[in-house]
C-alpha cells in the first residue's frame, strides 16, 4: 500500500495550528506499522519564514516540499500557490491513496483533482476547515463554487474527528457511508521542572491560559473580559501567533481597564509552552466550531484543567476524558465561575485520572491503527 499524504504546511510549521502537527504526528505512526507513505507540502513555516530544506526525511516520512509563490500571502490569506507542484500530476500515478489534510487550498484541491484523474481514491480529513465559517466566507463561498464544492463530491472517504464534525457533514450533503470518525492524537513533552515560564515571561502572579491562534472564533475576548470577575492578583496569558486579531484584544484590555492584567507571548514551543501549561491555573479554550482541539488535551496531560465550550466536539471528547469543565459559548462570567471554584487538590486526582484516558484513548498508535484500517477498507471496496 502506498500513500500520499497532501498538507499546505507541515512538520515545524506551528504557527499554523494544530493540522501541521496532527498530520506530522499521524504518518509518524502511520510509518511504523509499516505503511508506505510520502508527504507533499509548500514551504511555508510562518508570515516571516520559509523552509529552506525542499526534499528532506522526518521520523520515517519523506517530505516533498514546494517553494510558495508569496509566503506572506500563503499566511494572510491561506493562497498556497506551490511553484512546480506539476511534476507531482505524474508522480500521482504511482499511488494507492491519496489522504489530504485540510480544505479550500490550491496545493489541495489541484491534487485532488489529479488524484481524480488518476484513478487514485481521496480520502479527506478536513479537521474544522469543511464548513465555510469565520473569516473570509464570502471569498470560500466563490471558492466552493469555483473548485470546493467538485473536490468534495469526488472524495472516496472523509474523516470526521467527531460526532460534532460528522454532523456538520451530513448537514453539507454527504453520504453517511462516506464517514468515518476518528479522534486526532495527542502528544504533548513532558514538561521540564527546570523551566520557569513566568520568570521568562514576566508573568507576575496566578494565571488563566489561552494557547492558540488568535482567531475570532477562539472566543479570547471572554479570556480576557472573564478577568473582571475575578480577583485581581490573576491575570489572563494570551499565547499564541496573530492571525489579525492581536489590535482588538489590546484594545478590548485597554477598555476594560485590564491591560497590567494580559500578557501577550506570541507563540510558544517546547518547553515554555508545556511550562505555560503547567503552572497555570486553568487553561481555557472555549472557542465557537471546536470540533476536536488539541490545547486542552495538552494541558490535561501538563497537570493542569481545561475549560472548553459546550456546543463543539472539544466538549464532547472534554466530557468522556473526564477531566475539564464545559462553559457555554461567549460566557465571561461562567469562565470565572469555574475558575474560582478550582480545588487544587481535587484537581490532581481529577487531572490524573483524565491524563489516563488520554493516553489510553488518543495516543497515536491507536489512532493510526484506525486510520490504516480505513485505508484498507476503501481499497476493498475498490475491488469489488
Amino acid at each position: 500500500m502506498r500513500v500520499l499524504h497532501v498538507v499546505p504546511y507541515f512538520y515545524k510549521a506551528w504557527a499554523y495550528g494544530g493540522i501541521p502537527r496532527l498530520s506530522f504526528h499521524l504518518c509518524a505512526a502511520l510509518v511504523k506499522l509499516g505503511v508506505q507513505l510520502e508527504a507533499v507540502t509548500t514551504d511555508a513555516i510562518d508570515r516571516e519564514h520559509r523552509r529552506t530544506e525542499l526534499d528532506f526525511k522526518v521520523e520515517g516520512v519523506p517530505v516533498r516540499a514546494y517553494k510558495n509563490i508569496s509566503n506572506r500571502l500563503a499566511y494572510d490569506l491561506q493562497l498556497f500557490y506551490p511553484l512546480g507542484l506539476g511534476r507531482e500530476k505524474e508522480i500521482l500515478k504511482g499511488y494507492d491513496l491519496v489522504h489530504i489534510h485540510g480544505h479550500r487550498n490550491l496545493l489541495n484541491t489541484r491534487m485532488s483533482s489529479w488524484a481524480g484523474q488518476a484513478g487514485v481514491p481521496v480520502i479527506l480529513q478536513p479537521n474544522g476547515t469543511l464548513v465555510n465559517i469565520e473569516r473570509r466566507m464570502a471569498l470560500k463561498s466563490v471558492y466552493d463554487f469555483i473548485f470546493g464544492d467538485r473536490q468534495v463530491k469526488s472524495t472516496s472517504r472523509f474523516i470526521a474527528v467527531s460526532d460534532a464534525e460528522k454532523k456538520q457533514f451530513l448537514e453539507l450533503g454527504i453520504s453517511e457511508e462516506k464517514i468515518s470518525v476518528v479522534p486526532n492524537g495527542v502528544f504533548v513533552e513532558d514538561p521540564d521542572p527546570a523551566v520557569n515560564f513566568r520568570e521568562r515571561f514576566g508573568v507576575k502572579g496566578d494565571y488563566i491560559l489561552y494557547l492558540g491562534k488568535l482567531t475570532p472564533r477562539k472566543g479570547i475576548e471572554y479570556v480576557i473580559e472573564s478577568l473582571k470577575f475575578l480577583p485581581e492578583k490573576v491575570l489572563a496569558v494570551i499565547a499564541g501567533n496573530d492571525m489579525g486579531m492581536m489590535p482588538a484584544l489590546r484594545a478590548l484590555a485597554q477598555k476594560l481597564g485590564l491591560s497590567e492584567r494580559v500578557v501577550f507571548t506570541g507563540l510558544l514551543t517546547t518547553p515554555f509552552k508545556e511550562a505555560a501549561y503547567r503552572e497555570a491555573l486553568a487553561t481555557v479554550y472555549a472557542g465557537e466550531y471546536e470540533i476536536f482541539g488539541l490545547v486542552q488535551f495538552e494541558s490535561i496531560l501538563c497537570g493542569t484543567s481545561a475549560i472548553v465550550a459546550d456546543d463543539c466536539g472539544a466538549g464532547e471528547w472534554i466530557t468522556k476524558s473526564g477531566g475539564g469543565y464545559l462553559v457555554p459559548y461567549g460566557n465571561a462570567e461562567a469562565i470565572a465561575r469555574v475558575v474560582s471554584k478550582l480545588d487544587p487538590e481535587k484537581e490532581k486526582e481529577k487531572v490524573k485520572a483524565a491524563g489516563e484516558w488520554i493516553k489510553r484513548n488518543l495516543n497515536w498508535e491507536a489512532v493510526a491503527i484506525r486510520v490504516k484500517e480505513i485505508y484498507e477498507r476503501v481499497l476493498k471496496d475498490r475491488k469489488k
